[in-house]
């Protein structure tokens, strides 16, 4: 998997939920797990012009406690399904499981937010950690994602990784 991605950063503040933030709970209740079909109820509360608008390997670049609350995964999977990577300030650990779970590639770093504005282009190694504006020119190290978080979403999600380590049992 290629782990250096050029996108559009979309800007969101801090305490953007996963329940009807990220994605609305009527998709969550009606049990809907195609991501494709999640990606077009992606941020319609917050950002309705989302799902038109956002192209793959675009970065969501969040503030703090991003996706909080219950983790269904239907708002990670409409993440994927947009083919987008996410950066943020924080995240609790079940989202954070959920993301990653997902197949979602994700950094955390404190204070990101102030280092991009909505719509900037950026560079992200989701490998190396390194996150650069590449309008202001300004870089930040972020950590990178653990080998396990990449092998894990580099397999298309957690499902995928285990079928995989399973068919590799003799």
């Amino acid at each position: 998997m290629d782990w250096l991605w050029h996108g559009r950063a979309w800007l969101f503040g801090d305490d953007i939920p996963n329940d009807e933030g990220i994605m609305p709970l009527r998709m969550c209740r009606q049990q809907i797990y195609d991501a494709v079909v999640l990606a077009q109820a992606c941020f319609e509360q917050v950002r309705p012009e989302f799902a038109d608008q956002v192209r793959p390997r675009d970065i969501v670049v969040a503030g703090r406690n991003f996706g909080y609350g219950n983790p269904h995964i239907q708002g990670f999977l409409g993440l994927k399904g947009a083919g987008v990577g996410v950066v943020a300030e924080s995240m609790s650990r079940g989202p954070l499981r959920a993301c990653i779970n997902a197949g979602v590639p994700l950094l955390l770093h404190p204070g990101i937010t102030s280092v991009v504005q909505d719509g900037d282009p950026i560079e992200v190694d989701f490998e190396t950690g390194r996150l650069t504006n590449l309008r202001s020119s300004v870089s930040v190290q972020c950590d990178p994602m653990p080998a396990v978080m990449r092998e894990i979403v580099a397999a298309g999600g957690g499902i995928a990784h285990m079928k995989q380590r399973l068919s590799a049992l003799p």
